[in-house]
């Protein structure tokens, strides 16, 4: 069974037995390297990204959906299903597979989402909220992840961050200001991360982001750029990101105060991965 040629010739059924099988830890063939950090779901999306055959990818991407289904019917506070629910949601959110939303949303529900904190297994619940961010229905769902933003559950404001903005990108703007304030009391808060998603999203037009941040401190102002600069953010960006205040205390870009002398966009803004 190791050969991917022998995975594409399986049945939609044994395509998911084998899914559950290995995602649940009893049969993982081929087993899964840790000299390479792979995680169960890595050889699985490999096959089906290097397969040219549309059956043998539509056949894998129900046999998934229906694993995660069936796996989402057990114990998901620990034990075997909870670890093939944590590298289902993965592979669905890889291979945006969008027929696994409903589940996603159903899983989620079981914990901090529907308000019942400590309900789900720690990894798979932020891995399913992850997937549920990226498969969800724009606008959706955002008041229920706002919800979750206004609870004391800091181990899942990143993720909830991800979920505000991909729901509702511009209502999403008015937690920024407040992520930073928490990122001061949670040292542990990825705020560089969080601040990357947003700048990078090309969603935003340029200044939007700097905008949402103009009522910081200098301090406040300080601590962000430090945050992206950490993860190699360039100058030019942090100018438009998080500028330094200005003439008169302004927060508008140098390079927007001055665009007499050169472009309206600063000179390098990569489309980066968030």
């Amino acid at each position: 069974m190791s050969k991917a040629s022998g995975i594409a010739d399986l049945s939609a059924a044994k395509l998911r037995s084998w899914l559950l099988a290995r995602m649940r830890g009893q049969k993982e063939d081929p087993p899964v390297s840790e000299l390479h950090m792979e995680s169960p779901d890595d050889y699985v999306a490999t096959i089906y990204e290097q397969s040219r055959d549309k059956a043998f990818r539509t056949r894998l991407e129900k046999a998934a959906v229906a694993a995660l289904a069936e796996a989402a019917q057990g114990n998901l506070r620990e034990g075997p299903d909870a670890r093939a629910v944590r590298y289902l949601a993965e592979l669905a959110d890889t291979l945006e597979l969008r027929a696994a939303e409903s589940t996603l949303r159903g899983i989620a529900e079981r914990g901090a989402f529907g308000g019942h904190d400590g309900a789900l297994d720690a990894d798979a619940e932020e891995l399913v909220l992850f997937a549920l961010a990226g498969l969800q229905a724009p606008g959706e769902l955002y008041s229920r992840w706002l919800a979750m933003w206004k609870s004391e559950l800091p181990r899942l404001w990143p993720v909830v961050t991800a979920g505000l903005r991909i729901s509702d990108s511009h209502r999403a703007l008015e937690i920024l200001p407040e992520a930073v304030e928490r990122a001061c009391r949670y040292p542990a808060f990825p705020l560089g991360d969080v601040l990357w998603a947003f700048a990078t999203d090309m969603t935003y037009k340029p200044g939007v982001i700097a905008g949402a941040l103009a009522s910081l401190s200098n301090e406040a102002r300080r601590r962000c750029r430090e945050a992206l600069e950490a993860l190699g953010a360039e100058k030019n960006e942090l100018d438009a990101w998080v500028p330094d205040r200005g003439p008169k205390g302004s927060t508008t870009p140098a390079w927007a105060r001055h665009k007499h002398k050169g472009p309206d966009l600063p000179p390098r803004l990569h489309d980066k991965a968030a």
